[in-house]
């Protein structure tokens, strides 16, 4: 079967096309027809060594969406022809991928496969890090940043849709009216006010209960003063210094909790419990993916180069058809 692979670590450049050898199928396996696969920053930590791969020739990627052409002696909830989402998949981006069934979502017909693609990780990491790690509450108010980012922008949508008030960061107004088209309540341009003096402002001086962090060692003393007692950081990355110290004293004298969540390491029934709560958001038409551009499989390269630029706000997804 045809995948992208590459056979060392490196820039872009490592990425090619080549024949690999199709997955063989268990019992609790299905095997899907890949039409789109999804790429993340975590895939060019994987490329360049940073994260080091089990072996190569690495096929890359782990947010795919296709249809199922197989399924495993033990399966009994689904059928060839289905259309499905999954993440945290090996191998995505090739023909075919070999998906355990814990991992595997319905696609609605109203979605694409590229949009399948591009809700995968994004998509359950937020919903992970505001039910299952920030136990977001109906009410509460909770500070998003970067609400135009893939996974910022899907945060806002789920949090909106369990009755939450959103407060996001943008860096300018272009980003800041693609949150608010999300849901957000509030939109803060940091390069232009303080965040800390706007969320006091918004919320009364009372501070906010949970806090999702896309950068956790630029923002975490912020991020004390911001807390209300008792509240919570979900610390979802920290791009720029992935050892920050802890501000211990400021995560005491606040009662706080930090919290780490990472979609490759939570439990199978957490993952099941927030697919299918993604998959019906989907189905009644209440969520939406984000795509900022699609690439034909063949220019991978160009992908990996366009995510690290960062030249596109949304998912960059690779088609797999024709």
């Amino acid at each position: 079967m045809k995948a992208v692979v590459y056979e060392q670590y490196g820039d872009p450049s490592v990425l090619k096309v080549m024949d690999v050898p199709k997955p063989t199928i268990g019992p609790t396996d299905v095997l899907i027809n890949v039409k789109a696969s999804g790429t993340n920053p975590v895939d060019t930590y994987f490329r360049k060594g940073i994260r080091q791969v089990e072996q190569f020739p690495h096929i890359p990627h782990f947010d795919v969406a296709g249809e199922i052409v197989e399924i495993g002696s033990d399966i009994e909830n689904w059928q060839v022809g289905d259309r499905v989402w999954a993440t945290n998949i090996k191998g995505a981006s090739a023909e075919y991928a070999l998906i355990p069934e814990h991992l595997l979502f319905p696609l609605p017909k109203s979605v694409s496969y590229e949009e399948g693609a591009a809700l995968a990780m994004t998509f359950m990491t937020a919903h992970l890090s505001l039910f299952d790690r920030g136990r977001l509450q109906k009410g509460e108010t909770v500070l998003i940043y970067g609400g135009s980012g893939a996974v910022g922008h899907a945060a806002i949508q789920l949090a909106k849709r369990a009755g939450a008030t959103v407060i996001t960061t943008a860096g300018d107004r272009e980003k800041g009216e693609i949150a608010k088209q999300a849901g957000a309540d509030q939109v803060i341009f940091y390069k232009e006010e303080s965040v800390v003096d706007a969320v006091g402002k918004a919320t009364n001086g009372q501070g906010v209960p949970l806090i999702l962090d896309m950068s956790l060692s630029e923002n975490m003393a912020q991020d004390f003063d911001i807390l209300t007692t008792g509240g919570r950081i979900v610390a979802i990355g920290s791009p720029v210094d992935n050892t920050p110290p802890l501000l211990w004293r400021q995560l005491n004298m606040k009662h706080a909790s930090l919290i780490g969540v990472l979609v490759f390491t939570a439990p199978k029934n957490v993952l099941r419990q927030a697919g299918k709560e993604i998959a019906e958001g989907f189905e009644q038409g209440e969520l939406s993916a984000y795509i900022g551009k699609v690439f034909p499989i063949d220019e991978a390269a160009h992908a990996h180069r366009a995510l690290e630029a960062k030249t596109y706000q949304g998912r960059i997804i690779l088609s797999h058809e024709d």
